[in-house]
């Protein structure tokens, strides 16, 4: 049965029901089972009680008619439909769904909500801060918010002071001590931009991509609702889950300026770019930046964005900022994943175009030269696929990432390649920087692990946890958190 056709089904078990008592109901159990009083099944996947409130938001069919109210038991009725639906995917025929790809996505809405949140929610805004207030990213957010990017770092944190407490209920008068500092229009635009009404939520889930018609990969999805995750009323918001609050922080700024698409992106990424060589030449080593490799290798050789130069490796380095929606996350044809995701082999490809052409070329200082030994990471704003080269192949079409030569097989093989997120590249570059790790022993080690089934892993903060690499921040992030910090508490005092 395809995706869309067990959807409808369900869909008419759901429309029995009034769909603005069905969101209600749906934040009360939440709330209830997040104090140890709701049913067990609301606690362990609260992804798919926030999956019903999407779906029953999109629905138009009672709109304007009367329906009752859903009780908590019929709500469980409904929950229960979409446990179903994984013995309908595996039925369908309407995907290819790789191994990895599989596990891939899910695992995505889990460990979203196992995940808590770090002083990295700053990273975005905090890089926009960096730029002079003119800058059009963020100029942009901006105009599309009504605050700026500070103004989000502190309410946020202001909120988090009352969500982290357990009041998930975060009342109005709960900024009323920040109004000296930050005016009422700005807390009244953020308290907008984070929350919505249930007309709004209806509005908001109905301009969605994928309202019309429904997908297998809609399943695995992290809460859409995590870029406004309270419920609002008359005077407070309501939390629909810490969780969805916490990675809604995260992806905040990235979420408003993905709205503007391939433009916001192209910016994005330079900006991304030179946080990510910054904190590459944090790394006590020598640092060849774009600039010098292009003048040892072949004229129009694409080449990544440093080479690191330790004695018996090199280790180049690229950047790769995505828009990287959720579809990306949670989707199960190789072909569109190949398409969503075709930065990351075309990083793999330039690397082993440097790798080779140094060699030939002979330019390079011997350094660079006298080894046989290179690796490639590859940073992402996001934390995209699982990070060993090995482990992508199966990920992508046949052809993919195939070896260009020999040569490049020798010097960069697949199993040297690592995809790994800025918060991992900043937890491995600090902890080299403060000499608790030495990076080629440590990296020699993860290949080495991952030889072996026992001892692989998917993502690259499983090494580092492995060599317990503690949770470590660039310098951008702790000073953002810290003077946003103090910022508010000056406000308080005011």
């Amino acid at each position: 049965m395809p995706f869309n056709d067990a959807y409808k089904q369900w869909r008419n078990r759901a429309r029995k029901y009034d769909p603005e008592s069905i969101v209600r109901v749906s934040l009360r159990c939440l709330h209830e089972a997040l104090t140890n009083q709701g049913e067990e099944e609301f606690w362990t996947a609260p992804w798919r009680t926030l999956l019903i409130v999407k779906w029953v938001c999109q629905d138009r069919y009672l709109d304007g008619k009367v329906a009752p109210e859903i009780t908590i038991r019929q709500l469980n009725d409904l929950r229960q439909g979409l446990w179903e639906f994984p013995k309908i995917l595996e039925r369908s025929n309407s995907e290819t769904l790789p191994g990895l790809l599989l596990f891939r996505r899910n695992l995505r809405p889990q460990k979203g909500f196992q995940r808590e949140l770090t002083k990295s929610f700053v990273r975005e805004a905090a890089l926009l801060s960096e730029e002079n207030k003119n800058f059009p990213l963020r100029m942009r957010f901006k105009e599309k918010t009504g605050f700026g990017v500070l103004d989000f770092l502190d309410l946020s944190l202001a909120t988090f002071g009352s969500v982290i407490k357990g009041n998930l209920s975060v009342h109005d008068d709960w900024f009323s001590s920040l109004h000296k500092t930050y005016s009422r229009e700005i807390v009244s635009a953020f308290q907008s931009s984070v929350s919505r009404t249930y007309p709004e939520l209806v509005e908001f889930c109905r301009a969605l991509p994928d309202a019309n018609k429904k997908v297998a990969s809609e399943y695995y999805e992290f809460p859409v609702l995590r870029r406004h995750p309270f419920l609002r009323t008359e005077d407070e918001m309501m939390c629909w889950h810490p969780m969805v609050f916490y990675r809604g922080l995260e992806g905040f700024v990235h979420s408003v300026l993905s709205e503007e698409g391939q433009d916001y992106i192209e910016r994005y990424s330079k900006v991304f770019e030179r946080h990510v060589v910054a904190e590459a030449r944090k790394i006590p080593t020598r640092f060849v930046d774009e600039v010098e490799l292009r003048n040892y290798i072949a004229a129009d050789t694409q080449v990544p964005d440093g080479l690191l130069s330790f004695r018996g490796c090199n280790v180049f380095v690229e950047s790769k900022a995505g828009l990287y929606d959720e579809s990306v996350m949670t989707v199960g044809n190789s072909e569109v994943f190949a398409h969503k995701t075709r930065a990351i082999p075309k990083a793999v490809r330039q690397a082993w175009a440097t790798s080779v052409s140094l060699r030939e070329q002979r330019h390079a200082s011997s350094d660079v030269l006298d080894v046989d030994t290179d690796y490639l990471l590859i940073v992402t704003n996001k934390e995209v696929v699982p990070s060993r080269g090995t482990a992508m192949v199966s990920m992508y079409p046949k052809g993919t990432l195939e070896y260009p030569c020999a040569e490049a097989e020798r010097l960069l093989p697949l199993c040297r390649v690592y995809v790994l997120s800025i918060n991992d590249f900043e937890r491995l570059a600090n902890a080299a920087f403060k000499s608790l790790i030495d990076v080629p022993t440590f990296l020699e080690s993860c290949v080495e692990d991952d030889k072996t089934p026992k001892e692989s892993v998917l993502f690259f903060e499983q090494h580092l946890e492995r060599q317990k690499v503690h949770s470590q921040f660039s310098d951008l992030v702790e000073r953002a958190y810290d003077s946003s910090i103090s910022r508010i508490e000056k406000a308080v005092s005011a």
